[in-house]
């Protein structure tokens, strides 16, 4: 234990002293937290809003008459990318009169942003109303359904709303009320506005944890071991277990350090993140679950140089894939593979569903479980591959 604490305390020390080391390790994802928030805090509104429609409406009968369908084709041509630019929203259409259910849970977990309700008498309802009949019974409903207190939510009923007016416009133009006014109907509360601050400290953290191993743990390894520093260690009574054990020790007080900072940083600049057991728990597990990293990377590699540019690779994929800056919600389908098959996607996810940031897209079970098999993968390879000799 005691060579242990030796190796543990040299490299802290050597790394504490160390410009480069300080600047990468606390001041640089520091500096990053700041700038992207600063430059990125209305990233929301350019964030493709998600809309499902429950369609029970039936034609009219004997006729093909279907009112309805003028607002799916609006809605539909919402949905389309124009001129290279995102849609407005993303639709989903059903149906079935059960969809309704699926979709609120959707909606409730935060996969879905609204849902539109075009109930089985629609078309007669409308009917009637052109024909201008004097009773309530046939006045047309729509129910839309949203969270409270959602931005994304605010911004999806404001685009089926005016769909809705236009509609109005169309059919009943010169009339001095609504035609069909939308009955909404809250499903849940959110306990906040979407606020790019909040999502990116979670991102933030995850990516502090990563370059710190593999940087940090990387270039010690592979300089140490071209300047045959290892080799020396391992004449003396240190064994291999003492030094790993000291030098992921020295990068596990590093990383609290920094996340230390991190915290208090995020809050200065106003994020509202919870920092509780649970939250501080995962922090914890997301750090030790990327200490393998560096170990891996010095494994698969013959030089130092080697040893850097396979890091930098590593850290661009994990950090611009993994969602730890913008959400990934409405990336191509073949980045999105890649997304959801790489540990910081998850520790992301996890990290910011604990913080009360937002509901996760993968379950607490996935955001545990991936990032747990690339770190025994990464283990196992890095034990039975890492030459500690040139």
């Amino acid at each position: 234990m005691k060579r242990t604490l030796t190796v543990f305390k040299a490299l802290t020390l050597a790394s504490l002293k160390s410009p480069s080391a300080l600047f990468w390790i606390m001041i640089f994802p520091v500096l990053l937290l700041f700038i992207l928030s600063s430059i990125l805090s209305n990233i929301q509104s350019s964030i493709t809003v998600r809309v499902a429609v429950v369609n029970e409406n039936s034609t009219l009968k004997n006729t093909n008459v279907d009112f309805s369908s003028y607002i799916i084709q609006a809605l539909k041509g919402m949905s389309e990318a124009k001129k290279g630019k995102n849609p407005i929203l993303s639709l989903k259409i059903a149906t079935n009169e059960k969809s309704i259910d699926g979709f609120i849970k959707d909606l409730k977990e935060e996969k879905i942003d609204a849902v539109m309700l075009i109930p089985k008498n629609f078309n007669s309802s409308v009917y009637f109303q052109m024909l201008k009949t004097p009773l309530n019974v046939y006045k047309p409903n729509i129910t839309i359904y949203t969270r409270r207190n959602s931005q994304s939510s605010d911004i999806a009923f404001s685009i089926l709303d005016s769909v809705i007016s236009s509609f109005n416009r169309t059919f009943w133009e010169k009339a001095k009320k609504k035609f069909i006014s939308p009955k909404v109907e809250y499903v849940t509360e959110n306990r906040k506005t979407f606020s790019y601050i909040d999502f990116l400290t979670g991102g933030i953290i995850v990516m502090a944890f990563m370059s710190v191993s593999l940087f940090g743990i990387t270039d010690d390894l592979l300089v140490q071991r071209e300047r045959k520093i290892l080799k020396r260690f391992f004449v003396s009574p240190m064994t291999k277990s003492n030094y790993i054990l000291g030098m992921s020790l020295s990068n596990v007080v590093l990383e609290i350090l920094q996340l230390t900072l991190l915290l208090i940083v995020a809050k200065m600049l106003g994020a509202h993140i919870q920092i509780n057991a649970a939250s501080v728990s995962f922090m914890l597990y997301a750090l030790i679950v990327l200490l393998p990293l560096g170990f891996f990377i010095s494994s698969i590699s013959k030089s130092a140089n080697s040893g850097n540019a396979l890091a930098n690779l590593f850290n661009f994929l994990f950090m611009f894939l993994g969602g730890l800056f913008f959400p990934i919600n409405n990336v191509p389908t073949v980045v999105k593979v890649i997304a959801y098959s790489i540990p910081t996607t998850y520790l992301a996810n996890g990290l910011r569903a604990f913080m009360g940031v937002s509901h996760s897209t993968t379950s607490v079970f996935l955001n545990i479980l991936v990032p747990l098999i690339w770190a025994g993968f990464m283990t196992l390879y890095s034990v039975r591959k890492f030459k500690w000799e040139v």
